[in-house]
């Protein structure tokens, strides 16, 4: 047990040390609360929003040049070991680092927030060609119902890069952008989404990212 503790405790002590710091923080904490809070809430009315949005009338298919010149294929495991593994890696630094996971938690509710938006806004019909994409996540979520209809912008596309964006190391950040374009692509592959909503779902990324900073900041919320 001894030899034990002697192995664990250099690698345990940092962590307890930052969550410790970052908690006496009162931006931190209320931050935090809000993060949580705030995302499941985000979350139970996503999927009833999506859920509507599925069984809605109307919309429109897109004609898009790109998508019709790439034959479909259903490359769903690769999708979900591009997702699985940034979202590990992203997992195992916010140990040791609350900033990075606070970041993430505010924007990524920024994207669910706009996603709900755009959605709405756009109203369009899935690709032709469409292959059911097998996401655990997904199925999870929203109890094994493949979403169609959630279009414009791509939520994979913009959450990878949102973990791109919040990553702190430079290898771990080489890593999440390629995953980022890969499921960009996939995504088109598997006729998921039209070419625009993988186009412009980092730019989206970037501006919550880009929000979240900005007024955690100005709260004080970051642990130096």
């Amino acid at each position: 047990m001894k030899l034990y503790g002697t192995y664990t405790q250099p690698l345990i002590m940092p962590i307890k040390q930052n969550w410790r710091q970052a908690w006496y923080n009162k931006a931190f904490r209320k931050g935090s609360v809000f993060g949580i809070v705030g995302l499941l809430l985000m979350l139970v009315f996503t999927y009833y929003f999506l859920n509507y949005s599925e069984d809605r009338d109307g919309g429109i298919v897109m004609n898009d040049w790109v998508l019709d010149r790439i034959p479909a294929r259903d490359v769903s495991m690769p999708i979900t070991f591009c997702i699985a593994t940034v979202m590990l890696l992203f997992t195992l630094r916010c140990l040791s680092n609350p900033n990075m996971l606070l970041t993430f938690l505010i924007a990524f509710i920024f994207i669910l927030v706009t996603r709900i938006i755009t959605i709405s806004v756009t109203e369009l019909r899935p690709p032709t060609g469409l292959i059911k994409l097998d996401d655990p996540i997904c199925n999870l979520m929203y109890h094994s119902r493949f979403i169609t209809r959630d279009l414009f912008y791509s939520g994979h596309t913009a959450t990878l890069f949102l973990f791109y964006l919040c990553a702190s190391k430079k290898p771990d950040r080489y890593y999440m952008f390629f995953a980022t374009v890969a499921i960009g692509i996939l995504v088109l592959v598997q006729h998921v989404h039209y070419t625009i909503d993988v186009v412009c779902a980092p730019f989206f990324a970037f501006g919550c990212y880009w929000l979240a900073k900005k007024i955690l900041l100005r709260l004080g919320a970051f642990v130096r």
